[in-house]
């Protein structure tokens, strides 16, 4: 049996020995090799869902995940007027998102252990609930320090459902599935800010700055209507003997899934701990240089770039800043999320069923791109006395082909390695992801007047480099490193 599986207790007698006594046969995928994990006899096991429920539950998940952001960067082209609204500097205006993206980075920390005890369901519609509430008050907000408030409330509550996404895709699908699916679940929560750039720069222009609030609130709350009624548990004890299968109405009902597990204060540092892996850890920290300055780099500098140097208005500014990007993101993704799968059966043909994660990590070469992209447009705003705007659009569509390529492996990866831990898992992505992205706005701007924009973003880029080298190692030193005494399987959450 393969090691990778073993480690991540998924071993095929594990996943039979949790039915107890309900034993069930081997069931196979369609190369006839075991599926990872096994499903049980139940209707009401996500894993046996019809695919168009699975779909339908990951197109949900992954819409909440992408309101999230969205609703964090309409703002983004309007920082202009927004500062001249509050008597404070664009840079200043642009930490409304820095506060957002602080918050979304610790408040999952407290959304986690109520997802793995009363459900993922609860966590989606209250947090998107609550965050449509506080966006709709910021778009009222008479002060900066009310809107600074209401910021904070949203990326602790918007934050929560686009962490959990990844648990959710897990839930639902088998491990040879699963880089497509993620891979959908990544695009969306990648190109929320590139939309909401593409809405924001025409809403501030046509209707004013506090529409960039309101209108992304009130999406949310109609999203809470449909999802009350659509979006079903995907929660499913496997260590536990069911007597029978649970209805679909019974999945929309605020019933505890586990019951019996009572929430710790140790449950809330538990994302925490999955930094002890190194299988989890590098590629963290390599994904959060790509999503920082693959995407929120542009975003937090693009509105005082643009208009300094190519002299852009509000929905000009939201057009370059969303466009190439979701282009980008797009061929990333039709070209990333298939193929890592593709990778991992070839690996399993060839090795007598045993699937790693390490055979998804030749899908990371795209993410490259992303140092690239970053010099582009670098070298291209320093030049834009002679280079049009064409050469920086570019290079961001080039750096997001990288970034998605980057985000999409990243999770199906890790998440591969510990399937039961994956909502700490995708947490700790978030922590990472997040705290680094914070900073950025605080720095970028100030390296670039000291320095010149050439060779600040030249810098983002080595930085880039240098964690991408250790990611890609683990292509041969995972195994080795996973089978390490230190490196040992937590134990918590293997019934899930």
């Amino acid at each position: 049996m393969a090691t990778s599986e073993k480690a991540a207790g998924l071993t095929i007698e594990d996943e039979q020995s949790k039915e107890g006594a309900q034993a069930v046969d081997l069931k196979l995928d369609k190369n006839g090799l075991p599926l990872i994990p096994q499903p049980s006899g139940h209707s009401d096991d996500p894993l046996n869902w019809s695919p168009a429920l699975k779909l339908s539950v990951a197109l949900q998940v992954s819409w909440l995940s992408f309101l999230g952001p969205m609703s964090s960067a309409v703002a983004n082209p309007a920082f202009i007027p927004i500062g001249k609204a509050f008597h404070i500097t664009t840079v200043e205006a642009s930490y409304s998102l820095t506060i957002y993206i602080i918050c979304a980075a610790v408040g999952p920390l407290l959304a986690v252990p109520l997802a793995n005890t009363y459900g993922r369901r609860p966590v989606y519609l209250i947090g998107n609930l609550v965050a449509g509430i506080c966006n709709v008050a910021g778009g009222f907000s008479p002060s900066w320090g009310g809107l600074m408030a209401t910021r904070a409330f949203v990326g602790i509550f918007a934050g929560s459902p686009a962490t959990i996404g990844p648990a959710s895709i897990c839930d639902m699908y088998f491990m040879h599935e699963r880089g497509f699916y993620m891979g959908i679940w990544t695009f969306f929560l990648t190109n929320g800010p590139h939309t909401a750039s593409l809405m924001g720069g025409f809403i501030a222009q046509y209707l004013g700055w506090r529409w960039c609030y309101t209108i992304p609130g009130y999406i949310q709350i109609a999203t809470f209507l449909v999802t009350a009624v659509a979006l079903p548990e995907t929660l499913y004890p496997r260590g536990t003997v069911h007597n029978k299968s649970k209805s679909f109405l019974d999945l929309l009902l605020f019933r505890a899934t586990l019951p019996e597990r009572k929430i710790k204060l140790g449950d809330f540092w538990r994302p925490l701990y999955m930094a002890k892996y190194l299988t989890i850890t590098l590629p963290a920290l390599y994904y959060m240089t790509c999503f920082g300055y693959g995407s929120v780099l542009f975003a937090s500098t693009g509105s005082q770039l643009f208009a300094k140097n190519y002299h852009f208005d509000l929905s000009q500014t939201g057009l370059i800043l969303s466009i190439p990007l979701l282009v980008g993101c797009f061929i990333g993704e039709a070209s990333t999320g298939w193929f890592t799968d593709w990778l991992v059966s070839r690996y399993a043909k060839r090795h007598g069923g045993e699937r790693r994660p390490e055979a998804r990590l030749d899908g990371l070469w795209l993410s490259l791109l992303v140092p690239i992209g970053v010099i582009i447009q670098g070298t291209c705003i320093f030049h834009h006395k002679t280079v049009p705007w064409i050469g920086p659009a570019f290079g961001m569509g080039l750096a997001n082909l990288g970034l998605q390529a980057a985000t999409t492996v990243t999770y199906a990866y890790t998440t591969d390695y510990f399937k039961p831990q994956s909502a700490e898992i995708s947490c700790f992505l978030n922590l990472t992801r997040n705290g680094f992205s914070a900073l950025i706005s605080f720095y970028a701007i100030p390296l670039a007047n000291k320095i010149n924009i050439e060779y600040a973003w030249l810098t983002f880029a080595f930085l880039n480099i240098a964690f991408f080298i250790p990611v890609l190692a683990l292509k041969w030193l995972g195994p080795k490193i996973s089978g390490m005494s230190w490196q040992a399987p937590p134990t918590f959450h293997n019934d899930l």
